[in-house]
């Protein structure tokens, strides 16, 4: 147990410090100013997030989240999609919070294997989404969709090329995703990897989006893996910036899922007073 528990404290050090040296570096290179103190705390949070993601891993592959009751409330289904190499452990407090905000019907959908193209990942999320949609009888197809990082960016996928499937996206929130691509990835493994590095054409396809109105895109300034951390933003799309925090430790902050409530309960007032307006009109027809 003692070795466990070193193994994971040297890996989570390790883990964190090699992508902040690099982070570090990139943005002295470009002239940009760091503020030590913001600097000092987000790596603080990253690493006893690494501590976190390692500890709980194996418990990823289990739908724990199914034991959290539901609150009733929003009812368009939202699913989420956690990031490279990660699994449901990674965002169940994101999806804790979000259910505690009223979200009736949330999901997590983790496509695998994590190493295989962004294209092939996003058909075999959708058709995960289709089966959800199934199972809970949903009278509508309008659904919700987050992604984190890699997540994001196939969730960005699906909701440009929702034609092709049997179900719209109403709203899609990407949290530190590379939408321009990230440098990084040239150190990962498999297609997945390299469909986010700058110069992948998956990131070149959807670099322009459709609908930028359907978009939040959440980055961290601090973000180790997304460099640069702008590479999370999408032209035309909402955004929202958090400071002190980095790649992974924006998961655990109730701060984003209130973010993430208010944009998605825009949408569902907009949509009921459409329904009372259309209904209204049909009325003073008849």
């Amino acid at each position: 147990m003692r070795l466990l528990i070193k193994i994971i404290f040297y890996l989570s050090l390790l883990f964190t410090l090699f992508p902040y040296i690099i982070f570090a570096y990139e943005n002295i290179g470009y002239g940009k100013k760091l503020n030590p103190k913001e600097l000092l705390i987000s790596f603080t949070k990253e690493f006893l997030s690494y501590i976190y993601l390692f500890s709980t891993w194996i418990f990823g592959f289990f739908k724990i989240e199914n034991y959290i009751p539901r609150r009733t409330g929003i009812k368009t289904p939202v699913f989420i999609i956690p990031g490279y190499f990660l699994n449901r452990s990674s965002v169940f407090f994101l999806f804790y919070f979000l259910r505690n905000r009223g979200f009736e019907n949330i999901f997590i959908i983790v496509p695998t294997p994590f190493t295989d193209s962004v294209e092939n990942l996003s058909y075999k999320s959708a058709k995960m989404i289709d089966e959800k949609l199934e199972n809970i009888l949903a009278d509508s197809k309008e659904i919700f969709i987050i992604g984190h990082s890699l997540g994001g960016i196939i969730a960005k996928y699906i909701t440009e090329n929702q034609d092709k499937f049997d179900f719209e996206v109403k709203k899609c929130v990407t949290i530190c995703s590379p939408h321009s691509g990230t440098r990084l990835a040239h150190f990962g493994i498999g297609k997945s990897a390299k469909d986010i590095t700058p110069q992948s054409n998956i990131i070149h396809s959807l670099k322009y989006v459709k609908e930028p109105s359907k978009y939040l895109c959440i980055s961290a300034k601090y973000d180790q893996l997304t460099i640069p951390y702008e590479s999370s933003f999408i032209d035309g799309a909402e955004k929202k910036e958090y400071l002190a925090f980095g790649h992974f430790s924006l998961l655990f902050s109730s701060d984003l899922a209130d973010t993430i409530h208010e944009f998605f309960q825009r949408t569902e007032k907009v949509s009921y007073q459409e329904t009372y307006e259309e209904k209204k009109l049909v009325q003073e027809g008849a």
